[in-house]
This record gives structure tokens, sequence and C-alpha cells, in this order.
């Protein structure tokens, strides 16, 4: 059966490798059983090379006329797939926190606005509509805040920047 295997994963690198320099020399290299190189090669097995067999392989690769070096050039793809969600988050956090402190403000704002004597009914409701504006951002900031909290309650538990 054919496993398809996304670019810039271990499991491509492996199998890149691998069909470059032989399943047998890759087995030689690791000081591995043939069978552990196929296994590191399938997009379905969780195990992948330790990083100095990593570097082994890619030195390898380059002396059997690759370019490039698939383990390296997987690692820093996936590094950066990492360093990107984590900016992400913090990015919707800060998103967050910015539409929270502007929904606050205009509450604050409409609620002062009725202590003044002349304020209407109209004013009052405006209020009470900005506040609850400022309630739910508060709310949805909240769960935001969450989702960073390293022992979260639920499915997401742990992972920083998961949607609560």
């Amino acid at each position: 059966m054919t496993h398809l295997r996304a670019p810039l994963t271990f499991a491509d690198a492996m199998t890149r490798v691998a069909g470059l320099i032989g399943y047998a020399e890759a087995s030689r290299i690791a000081g591995r059983a043939e069978r552990t190189i196929y296994a590191w090669a399938l997009p379905t097995n969780s195990t992948v090379p330790p990083i100095d067999q990593a570097l082994e392989f890619d030195a390898a690769w380059r002396a059997a006329g690759g370019t490039g070096a698939p383990f390296h050039e997987a690692y820093s793809f996936q590094l950066d797939l990492a360093v990107e969600r984590r900016d992400a988050d913090a990015r919707l956090l800060l998103a967050e926190v910015a539409t929270t402190a502007k929904e606050a403000g205009e509450a604050i704002a409409a609620a002062l606005a009725l202590a003044n004597n002349r304020a209407s009914p109209l004013d009052a409701h405006r209020a009470f509509a900005e506040v609850t504006e400022a309630v739910d951002a508060l709310a949805a900031l909240q769960r935001r805040v969450a989702s960073f909290l390293p022992e979260a309650i639920g499915a997401h538990a742990g992972r920083p920047g998961a949607a609560a």
C-alpha cells in the first residue's frame, strides 16, 4: 500500500534519504534493522530517528549527491510552524486585549454620562448596551487567557494558545 507523505516531514525525509542511498545503507548508518528504517519512513509511525542519526542521514544524502538536507529541512520547517502558531496565538491574545480595552472604555464613558443630570432614558439604554458589549469582550478575553494555562480543563489541557 502506498502511503502519502507530506513534504517536509520526517517520514518524507527518511523516504528521500533511503530512496537515494538505499534502505540497507540507511540501516547500516543507523545501526538499526532495515525494518526500523522502513518504519521511520511511514507517515503513520510516530517514531523518528534520533537527532544524531538524522544528522548522519543528511550527511549520507549529501555524500550520495543529494542537494539540501532532508531532515534539517523538515526540522526547520516544523520549527517555523510551531513558532508561527505560538506567535499567532499571541497576536490573537493581543487582539482580544485591544477589543476588551476598547469596549470597557466605551462602557465606562457611557456609564459616566449617566451621572449627568441631563441623561436621558436613551443614554441609559446606550450605557447598558455598552456594558453588555464590554462583558462579552471580557468573557472572550477570559477564554483566550485560559487557553494559555498549562493545565486547562478540557481537551486542550496543557496546549498553549489552544482555543478553550
